[in-house]
């Protein structure tokens, strides 16, 4: 059974994705930086005022948290939104970009759905009902409990520091396979039982509620980098759980933890 709002998470991740479609086949799109050095483009302002919009319509009344416009966060429930995760490849034409929306309530994510269009993928969960993927299969988590057999999604090289990289790459090179998959793909890999492990780095919380929920109710784990469920420590790992600790004390020093990522 879906709950109502799960419902409305996949509803208006699906009406924004549209919109968000129609940028990225555009030829070009109008990108600028924000203050703190990060890519935003027109079509990330469209498509979250076009969830608002939804949210109005199907929600009214509701708090809305995004990346763009902001908002507030009631402990009594509201929604998390970000537009377009991967914007970087949104601007360059990389299909692996995605519409997040999560809903939270008493400090837990409670709903979530992500849509990547470009890809024609989405992926959602509802906490105690399991996660699925848009054609409604059960989503799992490998089994997968050797590093030598395991593989590990950790962003961007752009995301560390050189002495950062260096360590993550030397902690990679013990994978069957490694790869720099970033943003909300490589732990929907995770959910999937496709890959073992990711992380990602330089995070907030409209980039991580959605996929920390879904990984989980595949049956897989999640944390920041002192192994806390903190959606605002600004990192997020995610794992099939029998890889979790081995990941966790690989990335810590290949992160400079603290203070290793830039």
């Amino acid at each position: 059974m879906t709950s109502e709002r799960l419902h409305l998470a996949r509803e208006v991740a699906r009406r924004a994705s549209e919109t968000a479609l129609v940028y990225f086949e555009r030829p070009q799109v109008r990108h600028w930086s924000k203050d703190d050095g990060s890519l935003v483009t027109e079509a990330d302002l469209a498509t979250e005022e076009h969830v608002r919009r939804v949210l109005a319509e199907l929600a009214p009344g509701e708090e809305v948290m995004g990346e763009e416009y902001g908002g507030s966060a009631s402990d009594s429930g509201h929604w998390i939104v970000d537009p377009v995760d991967g914007t970087e490849n949104f601007r360059r034409g990389v299909p692996v970009w995605g519409v997040l929306v999560a809903w939270r309530s008493g400090g837990q994510v409670m709903d979530a759905a992500v849509c990547a269009p470009a890809l024609g993928r989405s992926w959602s969960a509802s906490r105690g009902r399991g996660a699925h993927d848009g054609e409604g299969r059960r989503l799992r988590v490998s089994a997968v409990a050797r590093r030598s057999e395991a593989s590990f999604c950790y962003g961007g090289a752009h995301e560390y520091t050189p002495e950062g990289m260096a360590a993550l790459g030397a902690f990679a090179s013990g994978f069957r396979t490694a790869w720099g998959i970033g943003n909300f793909y490589g732990h929907m890999l995770v959910a999937e039982g496709a890959a073992d492990g990711a992380l990602s780095v330089g995070t907030s919380v409209w980039d991580v509620a959605a996929p920390s929920l879904i990984v989980a109710e595949a049956g897989g784990s999640w944390c920041d980098l002192e192994g806390r469920h903190d959606l605002m420590s600004g990192a997020l790992l995610t794992s099939n759980g029998h890889m979790g600790t081995t990941l966790l004390d690989g990335v810590r020093p290949a992160c400079g933890h603290p203070g290793g990522v830039r």
